[in-house]
């Protein structure tokens, strides 16, 4: 993700663009995974899949812009971006929990909140790896 400050057009190099599509090769296989694990508890795979797949690319591309505007020292713009990020990242989930709701076993509750805390450490500590790397 080195090159992800790169200027291209968009503001997004060619690893940005990169990122954008492993996000969204993700989202597929984490509704794969739901498939058949919720599917029969209330998440209904395919309303799952659209929300995942159209959260993918906010998702990528405000991680991409946040660390883009942390280097350049553009506050306000972190601000925007992050919580573009947060709400894209956090969707899925949302979906899971109010479709679910009630219809969850507690070992699924427990599973949900390890993934969301685990993926959203790892998507922060990147972030901040990015953002402290020298610029190229």
């Amino acid at each position: 993700m080195e090159e992800i400050l790169e200027e291209e057009g968009d503001g997004v190099g060619w690893m940005g663009k990169a990122w954008i599509g492993a996000i969204f090769g993700y989202s597929i296989l984490r509704a794969l995974v739901v498939w058949p694990t919720l599917g029969d508890n209330g998440v209904n795979p395919w309303i799952f899949l659209i929300i995942d797949v159209a959260t993918a690319w906010p998702y990528a591309y405000g991680q991409v812009k946040l660390v883009k505007a942390a280097k350049a020292r553009d506050w306000r713009q972190v601000q925007i971006w992050s919580v573009v990020a947060a709400a894209a990242f956090l969707a899925p989930y949302a979906y899971i929990v109010v479709a679910g709701s009630g219809q969850l076993s507690t070992l699924a509750w427990i599973i949900i909140g390890v993934l969301v805390l685990a993926f959203g450490t790892a998507s922060i500590l990147r972030v901040l790896r990015q953002i402290r790397s020298p610029e190229t």
